[in-house]
């Protein structure tokens, strides 16, 4: 199966304020960073989408998703994102749209920016990316939400682990086995590891607030 056609009503989600800056269309974003950066034509997002853990012990996980193999970096591992385009309303509704579009899910809420890179394509672009850390409809807490994939584009998901993400080794359960995991490049593994690392941040800063108020 693949994505169904965009909401009509378009992508509802919320932000945190320290996010407005790109809450604006990539039209108006890419000259605020032309004074440092003038080749800077084009910008894309890219989605962390973790499955919440049940339970004290439980782990984090990340979605991956295989691309097809006729494509470029044929049957590496990526996270869900692509290029904003023109007729995006926002930076930020660009990463809904190209949350949906790779994996069928409805963007949520936008809990923060992991990392801003600035890399240059095979065909000489230059490009900013920007990874958020997105939450999605159907998660919660010992919950996955429902993956759909176009074939097109992606062959395969996984929920992996960071362990797995850095052994390159994650276990599937529907195959029954373990399944070697390349990623599209070493920027994108670097990227997923540090969402995991903020995330662990964020619980020891829960915990320890937690034990002050006691």
């Amino acid at each position: 199966m693949v994505p169904p056609p965009a909401p009509p009503t378009g992508f509802k989600f919320t932000f945190s304020p320290s996010l407005s800056p790109f809450n604006i269309p990539v039209a108006e974003y890419l000259p605020t960073r032309l004074k440092n950066l003038p080749a800077l034509r084009h910008a894309a997002t890219g989605a962390l989408v973790f499955s919440r853990p049940s339970g004290p012990q439980g782990e984090d996980k990340i979605l991956l998703i295989q691309r097809a193999p006729h494509d470029s970096m044929p049957l590496k591992w990526e996270i869900p994102g692509g290029a904003c385009d023109v007729e995006d309303e926002t930076i930020l509704h660009g990463l809904a749209r190209e949350l949906w579009e790779e994996s069928g899910l409805m963007l949520r809420n936008v809990v923060r920016v992991v990392s801003e890179d600035i890399f240059f394509t095979r065909s000489g672009r230059l490009v900013e990316k920007v990874t958020f850390e997105a939450d999605v409809e159907g998660s919660g807490e010992g919950t996955v939400p429902n993956v759909l994939l176009d074939p097109q584009e992606h062959v395969g998901f996984l929920w992996a682990t960071e362990e797995e993400c850095i052994a390159g080794k994650v276990w599937d359960d529907k195959r029954g086995e373990e399944v070697g995991v390349e990623f599209t490049t070493k920027a994108q593994r670097h990227v997923i590891l540090k969402g995991f690392r903020l995330r662990k941040e964020d619980r020891e800063k829960r915990k320890d607030a937690k034990e002050a108020e006691e």
